[in-house]
């Protein structure tokens, strides 16, 4: 996650879920994430799933974060195909990374409302798995700045 003053648990555990995440180390990843649902409030999850974002939209834009269109293609990194059928997680995830992108507030937040809207709480987590897995992969996966490469 990016640099920050802010050392509170929400955003240590984030920061412990994404560095486990990109190392894949799984369990690791999950007691982080557990952690951060079982020792903090609602915010301590929306600060994570901010962190999250904003780590992959500096990664993807090599931190030139201006105002630009954003297109996301769903991409399953296990066959290689790009823009086929995904998961509901999936394109929550998507739309959560391109509200925020385009620094859409409104669209975020309902977003954000919609996962809190999800009644059972494992199914609510499958959400924020899915995006830190998307964050994790896309990082690991492509180099930093890719979205930007051929523009003048």
């Amino acid at each position: 996650m990016p640099a920050t003053a802010n050392h509170s648990k929400p955003v240590r555990l984030a920061a412990a879920a994404l560095d486990a995440a990109l190392a894949r180390q799984w369990p690791r990843a999950e007691r982080a994430l557990q952690r951060l649902n079982a020792e903090c409030d609602s915010e301590g999850l929306a600060t994570a799933l901010i962190g999250w974002c904003d780590t992959l939209i500096v990664h993807t834009t090599g931190g030139d974060t201006g105002s630009q269109t954003v297109r996301m293609a769903a991409w399953n990194v296990d066959t290689g195909v790009i823009d086929g059928e995904i998961r509901p997680t999936v394109r929550w995830a998507m739309e959560l990374i391109q509200a925020r992108a385009a620094k859409d507030l409104d669209a975020f937040q309902a977003k954000l409302d919609e996962l809190n809207a999800i009644d059972d709480g494992f199914e609510r987590g499958k959400y924020a798995v899915e995006l830190l897995q998307s964050v994790a992969l896309t990082i690991s996966s492509t180099p930093r700045g890719y979205a930007r490469m051929g523009q003048r």
